[in-house]
């Protein structure tokens, strides 16, 4: 992963070295390792890359200095290098095709750059360096945009086309690196960070209170590419967009989204559950090993659930054992036993960090800096720690078991309520599996069992006894575009709740998060779950195979099954990455209740009557929401 910038504007101006040093004093602690820079002029087709001081060494003679640059133009391109692939100064960037029609900028790794690399090489291309983003640029020099079809992997990408004298701009299918913009009168400017679009041209971007709003009420994010500023966007994902010569608004841009969600769903008569099961392992191995190539350390997370622990065994499998694993250990949610249970099958270089929220603190502030907007959970600076730790040990790449509930159905509380009306309406053979799972869930363990009894004689109680409504009202009694999303859920489909995890709930956000906190170290994270082929085969499974005798996620259970130990695959409870809320927020009220006054004062209708404390009670989710937006608000 990297950090890009830059802008197109209306016309052509000399090189402006305070937007050019704002825009490189931002990213640049995403990519430490190299620096450039790259002006052009549409109009005359020139361009000329320039160095700047944190250039790599090894080009500080073969490049002018940035400050000496005379070339009046209408594009800039920047880039910082965090190095994974030939870490030499051959991977310089901007870089430019062999024949000079294409230079581009890349922030995040082509998985499939070998394979891509072999079929360029077929059709005469000649390679210079061993690095993804020469595959990227003559990729695109000679596929143009089928070239993203091809790719496998994350990316946010800024190219030039000398041919038609035209910007593109590209995000990867899931969204998963970030590229933010901002469109003033004079042109567009974009980002790898929200920071340096907040002021452009001395206008500052506005605040964007339905997002505000919004997350206060649900935690949701980044919804149809929205961010706290109203003047501030995202790329879409999965999308390529054009900009001609004469263009320099991205609204006008041409728009093609290479890529989508399944719309064809498998029958169990398409695919028989055995071959379903073959099928996904293969997928699954093979997402995991072209997500090892690195010419720098790999770590793996694992946190004893069965998403990370299939990760690490097929990372294990790969690479004969050769693979260090790090387990954070939790106060009040330690799962670290459950983890060490997957030494019983490989041999691995286990390691355990201990005590890594005990900062958050005295670092909310800063954290709350590095993630530019409020975030829902607090355990996204515990994973931070997490990773700092990892860094320090020498790691560079980290594989994580992220995505596999969204891919696979794993809430189980977000998605069988859908799923089983569903299943039930397919015919009588499915209506007695549905139920037959419903009574394995709601009774796999004398704790779930007793919970179930309970929750429904209360139900009764309130109801009937106290003659409490069905439902509380809701806090701040307003409406926005997340609370909107949030009341219709009910009414999706199954498929379509599916995809709502992946465009509006859940992983938008954690997209962002881990972003912006990897990237703050810097440390680059993979998710092998969310490769591309994965998320369309899993989407297009029958239910029976998500949902079965009680169990979520039933095909990975299966597809690991020879591979993890029992304990593992066929645990019945799985605490999460989790924070302690309430202890924390009751231990430190002294330090965070100022910054729930702080939200009530910025943003009245945000005021909650319940105060600090109440809210500690009844909700202390909501309560870190509004405390995470008072310390976002008071640090603009």
């Amino acid at each position: 992963m990297c950090g890009i910038a830059g802008y197109c504007l209306k016309d052509e101006i000399a090189p402006s070295m305070g937007l050019i040093n704002g825009f490189l004093s931002s990213i640049r602690r995403r990519g430490p390792d190299d620096e450039g820079v790259c002006l052009i002029s549409r109009s005359t087709g020139k361009f000329q890359s320039y160095k700047t001081d944190y250039t790599h060494p090894a080009l500080h003679y073969q490049m002018p200095d940035i400050h000496s640059a005379k070339l009046k133009g209408d594009v800039t391109l920047l880039h910082s290098r965090y190095a994974i692939l030939d870490l030499s100064s051959k991977g310089h960037q901007p870089y430019s095709s062999a024949d000079q029609s294409i230079t581009g900028i890349f922030n995040g790794e082509i998985y499939n750059y070998i394979e891509l690399r072999k079929e360029l090489l077929s059709l005469g291309i000649r390679f210079h360096t061993n690095c993804d983003t020469e595959v990227l640029i003559e990729g695109y020099a000679q596929w143009k945009d089928e070239l993203w079809k091809k790719m496998n992997g994350f990316w946010a990408v800024a190219l030039y086309d000398n041919a038609s004298r035209s910007l593109v701009f590209s995000r990867d299918r899931m969204g998963v690196a970030p590229l933010y913009y901002r469109q003033t009168p004079k042109g567009v400017y974009f980002s790898s960070y929200i920071e340096p679009l907040i002021d452009i041209e001395g206008q500052k971007a506005q605040l964007n209170e339905d997002a505000i709003f919004g997350f206060a009420q649900t935690g949701f994010k980044d919804i149809e590419q929205s961010t706290f500023y109203t003047d501030i966007k995202s790329v879409p994902a999965g999308c390529a967009m054009r900009l001609s010569q004469s263009q320099s608004v991205l609204a006008q841009a041409s728009v093609k989204r290479y890529w989508d969600f399944p719309s064809q769903k498998l029958q169990e008569t398409d695919i028989s559950f055995p071959e379903a099961i073959k099928k996904f392992r293969s997928l699954f191995f093979d997402a995991v090993d072209i997500r090892l190539r690195a010419d720098v350390k790999i770590a793996f997370e694992l946190s004893g659930g069965l998403d990370s622990s299939s990760v690490v065994a097929a990372g294990a499998l790969l690479n004969k054992n050769k693979i260090t694993t790090y387990t954070a250990k939790i106060q009040g949610a330690d799962e670290e036993p459950f983890a060490r249970s997957i030494l019983e099958k490989y041999s691995l270089d286990y390691r355990v960090i201990e005590h890594v929220e005990d900062n958050f603190v005295r670092d909310h502030t800063s954290f709350s800096r590095l993630m530019e907007e409020p975030f829902d959970n607090p355990n996204a600076y515990t994973h931070y720690e997490m990773l700092k730790t990892m860094k320090s040990q020498g790691v560079k790449v980290v594989m994580t078991g992220a995505g596999g509930d969204e891919v696979l159905a794993g809430y189980e509380a977000s998605f069988w309520p859908k799923a089983y009306q569903e299943w039930r309406a397919e015919n009588t053979f499915s209506y007695l599996k549905a139920d037959w799972y419903e009574v394995c869930r709601r009774y796999k363990t004398f704790n779930k069992a007793k919970s179930t009894f309970e929750n429904y004689f209360r139900a009764l109680f309130k109801r009937f006894i106290l003659k409490e409504p069905m439902s509380k009202g809701r806090h701040f009694d307003v409406m926005t575009t997340a609370l909107n999303c949030h009341d219709q859920y009910d009414k999706l489909s199954f498929d379509q709740q599916r995809r709502f995890h992946f465009s509006v709930a859940l992983l938008p956000f954690y997209m962002r998060s881990s972003d912006h906190f990897t990237m703050g170290i810097p440390i680059e994270h993979r998710f092998p779950l969310l490769d591309y082929r994965i998320v369309e085969f899993g989407l297009s499974l029958p239910i029976s195979y998500l949902f079965r005798n009680g169990w979520t996620k039933y095909i990975l259970r299966k597809a690991m099954e020879p591979y993890l130990p029992s304990k593992i695959i066929w645990r019945r409870q799985k605490m999460g990455f989790q924070f302690p809320f309430a202890d924390y927020f009751q231990n430190n009220a002294k330090v965070f209740t100022p910054f729930l006054q702080e939200c009530s004062q910025a943003f009245p209708k945000l005021y909650s009557h319940e105060g600090y404390n109440a809210l500690l009670k009844t909700d202390p989710k909501l309560l870190w929401r509004l405390v995470s937006v008072g310390i976002w608000r008071k640090g603009l």
